[in-house]
């Protein structure tokens, strides 16, 4: 079974979540990316501060800059959490970027299939997940996750699953991107009050 893919033009705008104190700077600096690294025996996502996480844009403003994202509205609906301080930085690929593809379960397993790795020391044992950094050491430039993708995957009757992704989200395994306007977001404080 061949890779999924997606194009970079076909790509929902993209932006990343944080505080208005983070440094924007450092994430434009592609020798400043943090090397995407698997856990020590695989695991669902990349071990944390490596990558770099996006999520679509999920409403503008009238004068159409980002007002909200995929992530803030789940943070605000599963963690009830107050997004209202946060920045929305966009990041958009570059026109070649090699991007994967996840909308299935099939488009999953291809990538484990691809590029496998276990989630225990010993072989033959434990779960398979993809292989992050041999995505990215083979020139994969980031994987997209699609909302049908996120359930299909979330808990399967059978097979690799990536529990924990929760929502529709953009893995960067490498630097294949510009830096965008970075603007504060524009959402209500917590789930189910006003702005």
């Amino acid at each position: 079974m061949s890779l999924a893919t997606i194009t970079a033009v076909s790509l929902p705008p993209q932006v990343y979540a944080h505080t208005a104190s983070h440094d924007v700077a450092l994430t434009a600096d592609p020798t400043r990316f943090r090397t995407v690294t698997s856990k020590n025996f695989g695991w669902v996502k990349p071990m944390s501060g490596c990558g770099l996480w996006t999520a679509p844009v999920t409403g503008r403003t009238d004068d159409g800059l980002p007002a909200d994202s995929a992530w803030l509205e789940w943070c605000r609906s599963e963690m009830d959490s107050d997004t209202s301080g946060q920045m929305l930085t966009e990041i958009t690929p570059v026109p070649d970027a090699r991007l994967l593809l996840i909308d299935s379960q099939e488009h999953l397993v291809a990538i484990i299939d691809a590029y496998p790795e276990s989630d225990s020391q010993w072989p033959g044992r434990g779960r398979l997940y993809p292989n992050w950094s041999g995505l990215a050491a083979a020139g994969w430039d980031g994987v997209y996750l699609t909302e049908r993708g996120q359930w299909a995957t979330r808990l399967p009757e059978s097979g690799p699953d990536l529990y924990t992704w929760d929502l529709e989200s953009m893995l960067w395994l490498r630097h294949a991107y510009t830096v965008g306007r970075t603007v504060q977001s524009q959402v209500r404080v917590k789930a189910g009050e006003g702005s």
